[in-house]
């Protein structure tokens, strides 16, 4: 086995390798896809003793490791040997976070322990989910009257420009509080207003107007070549139980199905209402998510 550095920007012949090599996994590592296809991140691959592509990770400014690495369980002795000895030439100082299908987390983790004596400060796991089509219960998930008394809608979803930033972040800074944030992260609120508005600028976010109040929001967090990812789903603890959130999430699905992508998203476990919410919208699970902060 081999590991060879590619860069931000490879050839259009490795590109291609590359992305032939990531299709089948993709609905895996969407976001793993995105960064690759911005050249936003350094890249990695792992190639075979016929020097085929068998694993892939991107390594960002920022420290956070991105992978798709198929074979992690049936090859890991393996795999494990390689990683180990890269890692022990490879500047780790500033890594933060590794994120991607749960297995090869683990195989990067102790890869990264044994190179380096890093262990993460904490790790978080997700059960990912897919849309199923017909999965879905009937009708748009409101339980509120959604017309005024003049006949206009009370209610509408909306795909958000970027004048909304001010008024979407009380919602951004409550959602990654809520559920982003593991024990000891502190808030960012620079952090968070730069992501909303690139979020914002690249037409991702979308959200639901209550009497024109924005109650509820969701984003396209990554795009795939064939799947996108939904993330960011939060209602305001005030207009909760209303259905908006479904409301939303069928709105979302419906506007990316009509331009053909597959959805996508990841939810922690223990978080039954959010898992009952996706299974209505008609998500079903298929696989393992774990993202490990240093």
């Amino acid at each position: 086995m081999l590991i060879v550095s590619l860069g931000k920007s490879p050839s259009n012949a490795v590109f291609a390798a590359l992305n032939a090599f990531l299709l089948p996994f993709e609905k895996n590592c969407v976001s793993l896809v995105d960064r690759i296809r911005r050249r936003e991140v350094s890249i990695f691959c792992i190639l075979n003793t016929r020097r085929e592509i068998i694993g892939v990770f991107t390594y960002s400014s920022g420290g956070q490791i991105l992978h798709c690495i198929p074979s992690a369980v049936s090859h890991y002795s393996e795999l494990l040997a390689i990683l180990r000895i890269y890692f022990e030439n490879f500047d780790l100082h500033s890594l933060f976070s590794v994120i991607g299908d749960e297995a090869g987390t683990n195989l990067l983790l102790s890869a990264i322990f044994l190179s380096t004596k890093k262990l993460p400060a904490s790790n978080q796991s997700f059960f990912l989910m897919e849309y199923k089509v017909g999965k879905e219960t009937a009708g748009d998930g409101l339980k509120i009257n959604a017309v005024c008394s003049n006949g206009k809608q009370a209610v509408y979803a909306a795909n958000c420009p970027l004048n909304l930033l001010d008024a979407l972040l009380p919602l951004q800074e409550a959602y990654e509080r809520e559920e982003v944030l593991g024990d000891g992260q502190a808030y960012s609120p620079l952090r968070s207003k730069v992501i909303l508005k690139k979020s914002l600028a690249e037409k991702n976010v979308y959200a639901v107007f209550f009497y024109e109040q924005i109650v509820s929001k969701g984003a396209i967090n990554a795009t795939g070549q064939n799947c996108v990812q939904l993330g960011g789903i939060f209602t305001a603890p005030e207009f909760r139980k209303r259905g908006f959130a479904e409301f939303l999430i069928k709105q979302i699905v419906a506007v990316e199905r009509k331009m053909g992508k597959h959805i996508v998203l990841f939810v922690k476990p223990k978080n039954v209402a959010a898992l009952t919410l996706y299974k209505r919208c008609g998500f079903s699970n298929f696989g393992r998510l774990k993202i490990s902060y240093f």
